[in-house]
């Protein structure tokens, strides 16, 4: 019988009505993960990014494919935060997204999609270094 690797997290980042919530689901060959927050979080979007060659430059290229839902943005911070995580460890990424924050200034929209990219980096940073715990909570940094 194989043994299946599949680790769960769960962590924020951000403050206040900013604050990004990621759940996410680490296989051997893949990340699974929701990204949410604001006063309305939702599901509004997703994307799955695969790896592939790169061609010449020998770095790891990805495909990706969106699903947005109509009306909704947020498959913007999905297809950005599955592209980073399959480029960054070489594995399969599937994100769904639903972030909604009441009459949103631009520059608050700003530090939302800051917050998600940032949180999308801490994600990668323990999914390569191997450092989630099996408790399903994460290390500090």
């Amino acid at each position: 019988m194989a043994v299946i690797l599949r680790e769960e997290l769960s962590f924020s980042y951000g403050e206040g009505r900013y604050k990004i919530f990621v759940t996410a689901v680490i296989t051997a060959d893949g990340v699974s993960a929701t990204i949410t927050g604001g006063d309305k979080p939702h599901v509004g979007g997703m994307a799955m990014s695969i790896p592939r060659p790169g061609g010449t430059s020998g770095k790891t290229a990805c495909d990706t494919w969106i699903i947005p839902v109509p009306g909704h943005k947020d498959h913007e911070v999905a297809s950005q935060a599955s592209r980073l995580i399959c480029l960054q460890t070489g594995m399969t990424a599937a994100v769904t997204a639903g972030i909604h924050i009441d009459q949103a200034r631009p520059e608050e929209i700003a530090l939302v999609v800051q917050n998600c990219h940032k949180a999308a980096e801490l994600l990668c940073h323990k999914v390569s270094r191997g450092q989630c715990q099996g408790d399903g909570s994460l290390d500090t940094l």
